[in-house]
């Protein structure tokens, strides 16, 4: 049977797992799904159509499934709600809202560490080995890619995508698409490559150096942007591999002007020199 603390609030259709632990003044009311060894530490509250999958750590006041912070929506509406995969770990005072449109869940997917007070608004698509430190804060529909890291006090703006491996430094942002193993070094703009993680994650020295070349086309040559990412796709169809179509699967996907290493007013299709 599920470890429930006597000042717990189960409430309607929810289902826990043999193993899961409920802990004191926790406030959980369905429909609501938690999966084996799924542990809320005290003072949690999980609202609406939420499922949790197997594993995680839920630290005290933190708040899943509300309504978007919306001043428009129907509060009393649940649709798709939330999504959470396994063994995540939710520090303290982290938000997650559930979704506003019918196109699915707020996702949040397995093994992600999201550090205490963070934020993910609603339709927020986050993937797999993603680490969010203090304070960060994800806008609505916003899309975070597997094995990002994100620095604390930073922010995404609404509908940005942001790619495998992106680093963001703290307390800068974004509203920009960022390609992935990029490294957003301050607002809008993103002067680096992420070395170390592109290492650790597998990549050889020649598909490092695919990367590299992503990166100069679109911050040494002085092409546009538009101009640059041309570039890309001409070579990813002479030279297919699975680095350049993870770059022209990105691009093809991205609906934001991409953040380079200059600032916004050099991305309208302008030439830059450098």
């Amino acid at each position: 049977m599920p470890k429930i603390h006597p000042t717990a609030i189960i409430d309607g259709d929810v289902t826990l797992a043999d193993d899961v632990e409920i802990g004191p003044r926790c406030t959980i009311t369905g429909p609501v799904t938690i999966g084996p060894g799924t542990r809320a530490i005290g003072d949690v509250w999980i609202n609406g159509r939420t499922s949790i999958g197997s594993g995680c750590t839920i630290y005290p006041f933190t708040t899943i499934g509300f309504a978007p912070q919306s001043r428009g929506y129907d509060t009393e509406r649940i649709g798709p709600g939330v999504s959470i995969g396994d063994n995540n770990i939710l520090r303290e005072h982290v938000t997650i809202n559930r979704a506003m449109t019918e196109d699915g869940p707020t996702r949040i997917g397995d093994n992600n560490y999201i550090m205490a007070q963070c934020h993910a608004g609603h339709d927020v698509q986050l993937g797999n080995d993603v680490t969010l430190a203090n304070s960060c804060h994800l806008a609505g529909h916003s899309i975070i890619e597997d094995r990002v890291t994100i620095g604390g006090g930073a922010a995404v703006h609404q509908f940005v995508r942001v790619g495998r491996g992106v680093m963001i430094g703290g307390n800068c942002g974004t509203s920009q698409d960022v390609l992935p193993w990029f490294v957003i070094t301050s607002t809008n703009v993103a002067a680096s490559l992420n070395l170390i993680g592109m290492r650790r994650q597998g990549l050889s020295s020649d598909e490092i150096e695919v990367v590299r070349w992503v990166f100069k086309i679109l911050n040494r040559r002085g092409l546009s942007v538009p101009s640059a990412t041309d570039a890309i796709r001409k070579r990813a169809e002479e030279e297919p591999n699975r680095i350049l179509d993870r770059f022209t699967q990105f691009l093809d996907r991205s609906e934001r002007p991409i953040c380079t290493a200059f600032h916004s007013k050099a991305r309208s299709g302008y030439d830059i020199k450098q």
